[in-house]
């Protein structure tokens, strides 16, 4: 069976995130009242990841419909141009599937064919948090950028975006619901520990607080 995950974080301060800076390690500190008084720019980010059970591997690309479910987001995020590794691709889907743990794909907006792109991005040396700085103003400016996360069995899929992108990922996902496929949405602020992120290792049938499983008659509030 696939167990897909999808984390979500909306109103995302880039400055505060961690050195360890994917859902499975995550520590966050309170805003001051400076931050409150003048508040920085925030933003969005999603990571997609799963598992296959009972075997217990832990990838996206692990999953029976990862080729589906890139198939999905490929077509969400159609309007934009996917570079890999400053090469363009002829659609994410491509750019995912000739990718490596490690690498970064911008998804660049069709008409911001002038913006500069710092060679930084792709840096496979440099973490997500050591490309916050160089991923802002691309984000600022309309850009994805999608970060390529090492798994236990594979892959995942890290992505920043300005805006919140989340409810079309939420219908192209659900689509997939069957008896061997269960979606999981889940906010990133109750996933703070690696232990909450592999759930489904302990508490797959009572999960906590914040990962709600989709089902088909489930509706957006």
């Amino acid at each position: 069976m696939d167990l897909f995950k999808l984390f979500f974080e909306h109103d995302l301060l880039l400055d505060q995130l961690s050195s360890n800076e994917d859902p499975r390690k995550t520590n966050r500190r309170e805003s001051t009242l400076e931050e409150f008084l003048k508040p920085s720019p925030t933003y969005s980010r999603f990571y997609f990841t799963g598992t296959t059970l009972p075997e217990f591997k832990f990838g996206l690309n692990a999953l029976t419909e990862y080729s589906g479910l890139i198939t999905s987001l490929s077509t969400i995020l159609s309007s934009h141009i996917s570079i890999l590794n400053t090469v363009n691709k002829d659609s994410l889907q491509q750019a995912i599937y000739e990718a490596i743990p490690g690498d970064t794909i911008l998804l660049k907006p069709s008409q911001k064919s002038d913006t500069a792109i710092p060679d930084d991005i792709y840096d496979t040396t440099k973490s997500v948090r050591e490309k916050i700085e160089v991923m802002k103003p691309l984000l600022n400016d309309g850009f994805y950028v999608l970060f390529v996360e090492k798994a236990h069995h594979g892959f995942d899929l890290h992505l920043f975006s300005k805006e919140n992108i989340y409810e079309p990922f939420f219908h192209a996902f659900k689509k997939f619901l069957n008896k061997d496929f269960r979606f999981f949405s889940i906010n990133g602020k109750r996933a703070k520990s690696e232990r909450l992120f592999y759930f489904e290792t302990w508490s797959l049938e009572n999960p906590p607080h914040g990962f709600e499983e989709v089902f088909p008659e489930t509706v957006l509030r």
